[in-house]
Order: C-alpha cells, then sequence, then structure tokens
C-alpha cells in the first residue's frame, strides 16, 4: 500500500473554510481504480496545518489518478495549495 501525503498551512483565518471544503468535496477521487482512502488532519496551532493523506493500492493507481481529469478538475478547484509539500510513503507494517 502507498500513502501519499500533502502538507501545507492555509492563509490566515482560513482553516475553517478549507476543512468545510473537504468535508464537502465532490469525492471525484474515491471512484478511482486502487484508491482506498482519504483523510484530512489539522493541527491545533492558532495557525494550523494540514496534512491531506490518500491510500492507494500501489503507485500505478496513484500514477493514474495522477494522470486523470479527476485530479486536474481538483487542482483547478483549488484542492492543491502551492506551497504544499508532497511525499510518498510505502506502507511496511500494520
Amino acid at each position: 500500500m502507498i500513502v501519499a501525503i500533502s502538507r501545507f498551512r492555509p492563509p490566515e483565518g482560513q482553516g475553517d473554510a478549507l476543512a468545510e471544503r473537504f468535508q464537502e468535496r465532490a469525492r471525484l477521487v474515491d471512484r478511482h481504480e486502487g484508491f482506498l482512502g482519504l483523510e484530512v488532519l489539522r493541527s491545533f496551532e492558532r495557525q494550523p496545518e494540514f496534512l491531506l493523506m490518500t491510500r492507494w493500492r500501489d503507485r500505478d493507481a496513484l500514477r493514474a489518478y495522477l494522470q486523470s481529469e479527476d485530479f486536474q478538475a481538483a487542482k483547478a478547484a483549488g484542492a492543491a495549495q502551492e506551497d504544499a509539500t508532497f511525499a510518498l510513503y510505502e506502507v511496511v507494517a500494520q
């Protein structure tokens, strides 16, 4: 299993609105082959940090999603933050 994590801080005062947007997301990624789940975490800091974590069956499934029109639509809708860091991890134990 692969876990993809984007880490970012929204502009000051926009954390609640961002959390609401994630709660009301279109769920386009959910229908992609190999998608296993999504979690969005928010820290308790004054200017919170967000972690967007998606779980995938394998790297090929993630790669296919990243090349899809659904991913491009999510980026265009503002789901991707310009200052986000992005990392991939392989699950080695559960």
